[in-house]
């Protein structure tokens, strides 16, 4: 009986390496025997990827189906408000958020992006269409449905189109979080008190500023970068 020298895991007597931590195995007194069978499978195991074509055809299935269940169910039999449109609209959503899984290759991601932006806004606008109350719709929705999409749309510009390090890479997307939170509080006050006051909002943003300044910092400095890509791995 033999273990391994790295991990100290049991050896069987075929092994030529360690079953757990692949380290090979060098025994001059015990040499791997070859009489008898392995317990280990020799043969690797191959699952087919599951085609794009059927994938889609199972979650719009599932999708239609959740949708028109919830639908025949609110018309049928609990004859209570709308609540049906909502579970329809989300499936709906949900779909559109996937159709770069259902064709990769044919999907524009600006586009993409800005269509999802659309589809956002248009069930918050079935929701106030269904519960109509002072306006928050047009006041906070769509602003924040707004700038959100348009900050989105920026990252992946920075992320994808100009190829940027990881550095600015994070360092816009944090201040893309920065800006949103100032946005929202701000849009939020106007909205129920009609005057706007800093709160929460600055200290994200304040967070943001401060790690922004860092990995700028880091990025500008190429001594201190490599410094830190030699010793972070990356």
């Amino acid at each position: 009986m033999s273990y391994c020298v790295n991990c100290g895991v049991e050896l069987d007597v075929t092994a030529t390496a360690c079953p757990l931590c692949n380290t090979k195995i060098y025994n001059p007194n015990q040499p791997p025997a070859t009489d008898v069978p392995t317990p280990y499978a020799t043969v690797k195991g191959h699952t087919e990827p599951v085609k794009k074509k059927e994938f889609t055809i199972f979650v719009s299935t599932v999708l239609i189906v959740t949708s028109l269940v919830c639908f025949l169910l609110n018309q049928l039999v609990i004859q209570i408000g709308h609540w049906s449109y909502y579970v329809v609209g989300i499936c709906a959503m949900l779909w559109i958020f996937m159709v770069p899984l259902f064709f990769p290759q044919k999907v524009n991601i600006y586009f993409q992006l800005l269509f999802n932006g659309i589809i956002i806004a248009l069930f918050l606008g079935l929701v106030s269409y269904l519960h109509p109350n002072n306006h928050w719709y047009e006041h906070i929705a769509m602003p924040i449905v707004g700038l959100g999409t348009l900050l989105l749309e920026i990252i992946f510009l920075f992320a994808i189109k100009l190829k940027s390090s990881v550095l600015v890479k994070t360092a816009i997307s944090i201040a893309a979080i920065g800006v949103f939170c100032l946005v929202t509080e701000l849009v939020i006050d106007l909205h129920m008190k009609g005057s706007f006051s800093l709160f929460w909002s600055a200290i994200v943003a304040s967070c943001a500023f401060v790690i922004d300044i860092v990995l700028m910092t880091i990025y500008w400095l190429d001594g201190l970068r490599a410094e830190i890509r030699r010793r972070m791995h990356f």
